[in-house]
Parts: C-alpha cells; sequence; structure tokens
C-alpha cells in the first residue's frame, strides 16, 4: 500500500497550525444553528407549538404558511423586552404550556401530539370559548383560552402581513401573495 509521505512527514506543529487555521475559520465564519437560544422570550417547545399553531392559523398552500412566513420569530421579536408588543409575554409564557396541557383529558396526548384534524377541532373549541369554563381554565389564569387565541390571531396576522424588518412576512411572502 502507498502511502502519501507528505501526510506522514506532517510534523506535530504544522498539525497544530492547520487545525488552530480551520477552527479559526470555522470561528469567523460561524456555523447556524437552530438553538433555544435563537429565541429570546420562547423556550424550543414554545416556538414548536408556535408553528404548528401559525401553520394552522395560516395554513401553507400556494404561498407559505405561518410558520414559513416566520410568524413565530416575529411574535418572540415583539413580545421581547425590547418589542413593541413586550406586555403580552406573560400571555404567551402562561398560555403556550396550557394550550399544550389541556386537551390531554379528552384526546389522551398533548397539542404537539395530536394529529391536524384534531388540533384544528381542538382550537375551534378555545376559539368558541368551551374552555373557558371553570374545569378548564385553571391553567390559564388569569386569562381564559379564548381571549388568547383572540390576540394569538391578530399577532399572527401582524407577522404575516407586516414589514419583513419586525421579523415576519419572511421573504414578502404575503406580499408577494397580495402582488404588492
Amino acid at each position: 500500500m502507498k502511502t502519501n509521505s507528505s501526510l506522514v512527514n506532517l510534523s506535530r506543529r504544522s498539525f497544530i497550525k492547520i487545525t488552530a487555521a480551520w477552527t479559526g475559520g470555522l470561528w469567523l465564519v460561524g456555523v447556524p444553528a437552530e438553538t433555544p437560544s435563537s429565541y429570546h422570550v420562547f423556550t424550543r417547545e414554545e416556538a414548536e407549538i408556535m408553528d404548528i399553531l401559525a401553520n394552522c392559523i395560516i395554513p401553507p398552500g400556494e404561498f407559505a404558511g405561518g410558520k414559513e412566513a416566520g410568524v413565530t420569530n416575529f411574535i418572540d421579536q415583539q413580545i421581547s423586552k425590547d418589542g413593541y408588543l413586550n406586555g403580552y409575554a406573560k400571555l404567551y409564557k402562561t398560555c403556550l404550556p396550557a394550550l399544550n396541557r389541556t386537551p390531554f383529558d379528552k384526546y389522551g396526548k398533548h397539542f404537539l401530539n395530536l394529529d391536524e384534524s384534531n388540533r384544528i377541532e381542538y382550537l375551534k373549541k378555545i376559539e368558541s370559548g368551551v374552555y373557558n369554563e371553570p374545569s378548564g381554565a385553571a391553567l390559564w389564569e388569569p386569562y381564559t383560552p379564548s381571549q388568547f387565541f383572540s390576540t394569538l390571531i391578530d399577532h399572527c396576522m401582524m407577522g404575516f402581513y407586516g414589514s419583513p424588518e419586525h421579523g415576519g412576512n419572511k421573504n414578502y411572502v404575503s406580499y408577494r401573495m397580495i402582488r404588492f
């Protein structure tokens, strides 16, 4: 077997120099990653719930849906301490976990694990106020499920139709949709 003599004769010092150059290059270029720290307010699970909600409210079709349009990113940025909707952070931090846990009694699964038809059925019940009753509302206090859902719809629309400079409407998807 023939070996490459330039690799065999590589000194330890040369190896360290090459390794340092590559490592430094990666550091300078950066390696993008989807991490929980990419969000200002949301945890990874809350962001996953938001992506599902965004697509339920603005489903993908000929154009991108809420998730692909960056609605979750928009809401996360805007409810952060420096965002225009920063007064809503507590609402989301209370209601997203409650929204995920509430369907367990009826469906035997959390929202994240429901199939699409059960998610839609569950969200319609939230919107109509079914879970506002005292037996279903304890996890949501001091808010009501329907109050949260109404606010969520408004914020999703802001993220979908607003200016991309605020974190949503990625690639101007809604502008292209309405031919703006």
